[in-house]
């Protein structure tokens, strides 16, 4: 209660972060280029762009286009980039611009250049905001969402077990679901999709992914309690005409993607965004009769429409058809003969989902700071998947609305944001477990979690900028939830310039979510382990009260010239307390996997430590450190939570040179972690209390041929480490201590892929 009061006093006025499209309302849109030698047009990405007499300011990104908020008053912005002579243009109601600007004659003897590191510290904003840039996914094969982190040290991602191929996201030591991952600012992965969710977003759909640590802003919602990811999906007017991709790998597994845009007029353009995969081969390189991979395919396909009235009005509708097909199990399953039987273990996964969404946003005339936006989204999601002789179907049905409103209090030093939101989320699932499920005592074989969620809300914002040292945004939001009732959401973000050079944030907010205890866990659900559900704490959805917990962070990062080099320090700390949480226990006893609500502590310390440096021309570094203490009050007590390591240290090098190679290489060490209890099985199924240490090399190539065409080449965990034994019980996958979720490290050995990119600009 004391930490409410000091929040809510320090928030005074507080409020919401503004949709995708209330964004593009109060900003222009610019794209900076440079004419070649055959004079063709090709982007200038790091240029400078500043409001003339104002600190409010911008870089482009790798395809020469920037987006920066307009400025009251102002009506000079200067362009300028190290080499080329700055230009400055005159801005009175136009919705874009773009500007050539000219090399600069130099002296033979002198050399300019610059730097810019591929993921970026969001300078302006007092949220803990890091941007991954296309330039930074392209340094691995990024075939999906999943995959987009290997680059990055502050997300991690682990397999969730060892038949299944299911990927979840880490941050700050708190599993994937403690994360909201959003689309475009709007719900993006949460759900029935929380497991499998971040495999249905192709590589080659997204522009930028902006990552936030510790909570964000109240305007997106009450969930997000470790971080949020965002992902900025290719915009017609961002996007290339023509983009295509092709993939594939040593176990055959195939990717092809198609990105088309089009203008149709002055005011219409539209993107259609094509992806395909297949992985049609078994495999089995550890000798334990199941496979590496499941088999399958997978459908996805965008269609969105944006529309620029000329007069203030913007808009957008988008749809979204997803089909995906997952086989696996021990090898030569085959589901005829072989689902519901003892001949041989094995698992289907089917997904089929569809989404619709729009967006509209008004800019009043002559108020460039004032301005109204409206999103809108709806989605059905069926899943069906049985694991051996367990069982798993749900279906989910949501929808989404959030009008957001912003102005000046006085002048642009002081902003606002408010608005209401409404979330509406229907579940009918159904869970069957061979070994049986237990209600607080009562057992019974299948059991059906059906639930209707609607969430109105509302929400306030005050941001303020005294353009020199500090900034902050401070927010609150109060969500009626027809099953838990009143939600109370305050959050602050604090940013102070100790020097032109230095920056101090700080951050402090509570998040709350339901947690959708099986989409969560599915990894369990592949082993014969029975379900217990104890110490419940609502008669509500699977009987537990929502998860919440408070998050604290301090972030001190620092730019650098080292050698005439620019570099940059990021130092940050997290703390996430647990007041409400639904714990998997899985050390009570290798045959249970026990649910039950939190009685004592849980809670996450995170420090991590980063470099960014450029150690000769075109020659970039990335060093990283991060320690972790994720302890959690189970049956036996305070431990520390399963398969997370407290260590892990990082790096990665990309060079560029001038006949257009890149060559990137990321090596990681990962210290030990706890393994779940295994003391009860018999001793050729027991497992160690700790896990080794490992380390993982990943390395690519890539080749730009002219301004179209690209190859690359790469290999994935170059030293090829594999657990031996990752499956407990893989002999008799219908024992009582048969176990799948023990997996710590990487399932199969080294993996070569190549790949191709080609782009109409």
């Amino acid at each position: 209660m004391l930490r409410t009061k000091i929040l809510v006093a320090l928030l005074g006025a507080t409020g919401a972060l503004l949709s995708a499209y209330s964004v593009q309302a109060q900003q222009l849109l610019g794209l900076v280029v440079e004419l070649n030698d055959r004079g063709v047009e090709e982007p200038i990405p790091g240029a400078n762009v500043i409001w003339l007499g104002t600190s409010v300011a911008t870089t482009t990104g790798d395809n020469g286009v920037f987006m920066i908020n307009r400025v009251s008053g102002a009506d000079k912005l200067i362009i300028s980039f190290v080499g080329y002579r700055p230009d400055t243009v005159t801005i009175i109601d136009q919705k874009n611009v773009k500007v050539t600007l000219v090399s600069n004659q130099v002296l033979e003897e002198v050399t300019i250049q610059g730097w810019r590191s591929s993921t970026r510290m969001d300078v302006t904003n007092p949220i803990n905001t890091s941007v991954m840039t296309e330039k930074e996914l392209f340094k691995a094969a990024c075939c999906n969402l999943s995959e987009s982190f290997e680059t990055n040290p502050s997300v991690d991602v682990a397999f969730t077990d060892a038949i299944t191929g299911t990927r979840q996201i880490q941050m700050l030591g708190l599993s994937g679901p403690n994360t909201l991952i959003s689309i475009e600012n709007m719900p993006g992965v949460r759900g029935l999709s929380a497991s499998q969710g971040i495999q249905f977003i192709p590589g080659t759909w997204i522009n930028s992914i902006q990552v936030t640590k510790g909570t964000g802003s109240v305007i997106n919602g009450y969930e997000s309690i470790a971080g949020q990811i965002n992902v900025e999906m290719k915009k017609p007017q961002e996007s290339e005409k023509l983009y295509l991709n092709g993939y594939v790998n040593q176990s055959a597994r195939s990717e092809l993607n198609f990105n088309y845009t089009v203008h149709t007029g002055e005011k219409w353009a539209t993107t259609i965004l094509l992806h395909g995969s297949t992985r049609p081969l078994e495999m089995d390189e550890n000798d334990d009769s199941f496979l590496d991979f499941p088999t399958g395919s997978q459908v996805n396909v965008i269609n969105r429409w944006v529309y620029n009235s000329g007069n203030g009005w913007l808009g957008q509708v988008g749809v979204k058809l997803l089909s995906d097909d997952k086989q696996g199990g021990q090898l030569n399953f085959n589901p005829t003969e072989d689902k519901f039987t003892t001949n041989r273990y094995g698992f289907e996964i089917n997904t089929k989902r569809y989404e619709w969404w729009g967006k509209l946003g008004y800019q009043f005339k002559d108020r460039p700071y004032q301005s109204v936006g409206l999103q809108l989204s709806a989605l059905t999601h069926d899943h069906e998947s049985y694991y051996g002789f367990n069982v798993h179907n749900a279906n989910e049905k949501s929808a989404y609305a959030n009008l957001i409103y912003q102005s000046i209090i006085g002048n642009t030093s002081h902003k606002f944001k408010t608005g209401v939101s409404f979330l509406y989320d229907d579940y009918n699932q159904s869970l069957a477990v061979e070994n049986g499920i237990s209600l607080d005592g009562l057992a019974v074989d299948k059991v059906n979690f059906d639930r209707t969620e609607v969430v109105p809300g509302a929400f306030f914002e005050y941001s303020y900028d005294d353009l020199q040292k500090f900034s902050l945004i401070a927010g609150v939001r109060v969500d009626q939830h027809n099953l838990f009732g009143a939600i109370f959401t305050p959050r602050l973000h604090v940013k102070y310039d100790l020097t032109p050079t230095t920056s101090l944030r700080g951050s402090a907010g509570k998040g709350t979510r339901v947690a959708n205890i099986i989409a969560e866990n599915t990894g369990v659900l592949a082993s014969s382990r029975s379900f217990v559900f104890s110490n419940l704490t609502s008669n509500k959805g699977y009987g537990f009260k929502p998860d919440e917990a408070w998050n604290y962070g301090l972030s001190l990062s620092q730019d650098f010239t080292l050698d005439y080099r620019a570099g940059s320090v990021q130092v940050d700390y997290f703390f996430t307390d647990f007041k409400n949480q639904v714990v998997l226990d899985m050390d009570n006893t290798a045959r249970e996997a026990r649910f039950f609500g939190l009685t004592g502590k849980s809670y996450s310390h995170s420090l991590q430590f980063q470099v960014d440096y450029e150690l000769i021309r075109r020659f970039d570094l990335r060093l990283a450190y991060r320690w972790l203490k994720v302890e959690t009050d189970y049956t036996e007590g305070l431990l520390a939570r399963p398969l997370i390591p407290q260590h892990r240290a990082f790096m990665n090098l990309a060079y560029e040179t001038k006949s257009a190679w890149k060559f990137d290489y990321t090596i990681q060490w990962i210290g030990r972690q706890r393994l779940p209890d295994t003391s009860q099985n018999l001793p050729e199924n027991q497992r160690s209390s700790w896990s080794d240490d490992y380390v993982l090399m990943n390395a690519q190539i890539t080749k730009d041929l002219g301004t179209k065409w690209s190859v690359y080449l790469g290999v994935e965990n170059l030293g090829d480490f594999k657990l031996k034994h990752p499956i407990v019980a893989a002999n008799d996958p219908f024992g009582s201590q048969f176990d799948t979720s023990m997996v710590w490290g990487p399932i199969f050995g080294r993996m070569a892929y190549a790949g191709f990119r080609f782009r109409i600009k």
